[in-house]
């Protein structure tokens, strides 16, 4: 009798990063929030680094080269938000995706020395293994001349923030938009009220 032979498993995705098909290490990819009480929701925001990768042994011209480092970042981005309720986890925003705005409104910068506005994109986000990934692409054009971005990366959810409150205050705050109980309460030394994660699925 014959088995059907069983699929192996899937290779797991790499985080890479590339600069018109230059590659970049991904060092930090950081996924953040904060509630918005006037639509209300929360509105999410990312952070990522990455660092130009080179041949060893090889000499370069540095005219040459793109950037050495890369920084990305949306904030303050209304059509990457939640609303009330939409949300029990993090993760829950697998499935996100955002077309970025033209250069006249950018909802992701990218600084490489220079604060350059991407356009030509977009990102979707998906969850793959309980973690959330980003998948990225647009184009820039600055000093090092025009460039095509291609980010794919999982994301550490960091926490929400809530402005400068106390404890009740913040939990009444956050609790507009998810539920406090999923979330622990800390205050930073800038007296900015957090909440992280303390459940997971």
């Amino acid at each position: 009798m014959n088995t059907a032979t069983p699929c192996p498993p899937p290779l797991p995705a790499i985080a890479s990063c590339l600069w018109n098909g230059h590659p970049y290490r991904v060092t930090t990819a950081e996924l953040g929030a904060y509630v918005d009480a006037h639509l209300p929701a929360l509105l999410w925001d990312f952070d990522i680094h990455a660092e130009r990768i080179d041949p060893d042994g090889s000499t370069l011209d540095e005219d040459d080269l793109p950037p050495d480092a890369l920084h990305l970042r949306v904030h303050d981005c209304p059509a990457f938000s939640s609303g009330p309720g939409a949300v029990t986890h993090w993760n829950d925003i697998a499935g996100m995706q955002i077309t970025f705005a033209s250069k006249d409104e950018p909802e992701v910068l990218l600084y490489t020395g220079e604060h350059l506005a991407l356009d030509n994109g977009g990102f979707a986000l998906s969850e793959r293994d309980g973690q959330l990934w980003i998948a990225l692409n647009g184009h820039c054009d600055g000093m090092h001349g025009p460039a095509r971005i291609e980010v794919l990366a999982p994301l550490t959810f960091t926490t929400i923030a809530c402005g400068r409150r106390d404890q009740a205050q913040a939990r009444e705050h956050i609790a507009t938009v998810v539920d406090p109980d999923h979330y622990a309460f800390e205050c930073d030394e800038y007296g900015v009220a957090r909440f992280r994660p303390i459940h997971t699925r």
